[in-house]
């Protein structure tokens, strides 16, 4: 299971102690040590980028997010730095409506364009629970609810353009 991101694609390794990545414009491979918080805790974070193209690493624990981003250390070697701790139960209680029964925990499903895709439980687990989807902008430390759905598929967020059809001329 992978993530794509800046044109790479990013993969937790069997031991999950670094990624593999794969550079898609030239064919390289590299390989990336994880955050040490990280290392060997399988696959509950998503590599992504911030809206200036940032690399960025997300994870979740039960309602609170993690965030590093790769900035270059004291010896000047590029690492991941714990950016931001941002601790959502309330938030997401109060965006969604919901009780605390109601949600399990929150999961990343991206981060595009410095947007984090959460959802309120891990999708494809139980058909017969619901799930509310969500996002927070890096920048704005804003959550917005998108739309609430049975566990009945994976969901995968992406962004595409309008159908030119659709687009009304004025």
């Amino acid at each position: 299971m992978g993530t794509q991101a800046n044109g790479s694609l990013y993969s937790a390794h069997k031991d999950q102690a670094y990624m593999v990545v794969l550079d898609t414009a030239t064919l390289q491979f590299a390989f990336i040590d994880l955050p040490e918080y990280l290392k060997g805790r399988g696959y509950m974070y998503r590599v992504g980028e911030t809206k200036d193209g940032k690399h960025c690493i997300v994870s979740t624990i039960d309602f609170t997010m993690f965030v590093w981003y790769r900035t270059a250390g004291a010896d000047g070697v590029d690492k991941w730095m714990l950016d931001r701790i941002f601790m959502l139960e309330e938030e997401v209680l109060e965006t969604t409506g919901g009780s605390r029964d109601e949600h399990g925990e929150l999961s990343v499903l991206d981060v595009m364009d410095g947007i984090v895709y959460l959802s309120t439980f891990e999708t494809f687990i139980d058909a017969r629970l619901r799930s509310w989807f969500l996002t927070f902008c890096l920048e704005t430390r804003k959550l917005e609810k998108l739309f609430h759905k049975l566990n009945d598929s994976h969901v995968y967020p992406y962004v595409m353009a309008w159908p030119p059809s659709l687009v009304a001329d004025t």
